[in-house]
């Protein structure tokens, strides 16, 4: 088991969050797509958070003037976003949804960690992560599952200008790509992590 979920902490951006068995352990990697918000949002700019889990990016976000609304499917998991909320003495919108499901309004940014791990990979490469939410890990046969989700339904819940920012798997630029260019998603860019792996993609609803 991973010692996080023994100490029942875990650092992120510099900050301590709660996390337990009902959400993943927060990932040094996926400061970038903190990183990549911050640059398209200022503050008081509406930010949508998809599958929160612990609320580490949303809890990041606020804390740095984004209005913030995230959801997740997993009740227990919006629980410790909600304590970590509290803790960091920011006001966050937290509801239970699946995807898109329950959302309304429009947001200048969409920014999503979604499951990404192939069906049939998970805990291959890392067999720690069995101690963490399947929930939160499995993202269909191809692992692209959830992208086809906010890719095809996304529009809707942007502004005019507004922006996706997603976590991808270092070996699905290509395929994530192509999934947004077939939704009709312009100015389509992939960041590198510190190790220079794909770890972001970033695209604008209309053309930058």
């Amino acid at each position: 088991m991973p010692a996080e979920y023994f100490l029942g902490r875990a650092q992120f951006f510099g900050r301590e969050f709660e996390v337990n068995k009902n959400v993943l352990i927060p990932r040094y990697d996926t400061e970038v797509l903190v990183i990549e918000t911050q640059k398209r949002i200022k503050k008081g700019d509406k930010v949508l958070e998809l599958c929160t889990g612990s609320g580490c990016v949303a809890v990041t976000l606020a804390i740095y003037g984004a209005d913030v609304t995230a959801t997740d499917i997993s009740g227990p998991a919006l629980e410790v976003a909600t304590r970590n909320a509290v803790k960091h003495n920011v006001s966050i919108d937290f509801f239970q949804s699946d995807m898109f499901e329950k959302v309304q309004g429009k947001f200048g940014v969409i920014v999503c960690n979604p499951p990404y791990i192939k069906t049939s990979e998970i805990g291959l490469a890392d067999p720690s992560i069995l101690h963490e939410p399947r929930i939160a890990l499995d993202g269909g046969a191809d692992g692209l599952e959830f992208y086809r989700i906010i890719a095809e339904k996304a529009h809707g819940y942007l502004l005019e200008n507004g922006f996706l920012v997603l976590e991808i798997g270092f070996d699905q630029a290509e395929d994530v790509t192509n999934i947004l260019v077939n939704c009709g998603w312009q100015s389509i860019k992939v960041i590198n992590d510190q190790n220079g792996r794909n770890r972001v993609i970033t695209c604008a609803k209309s053309r930058e």
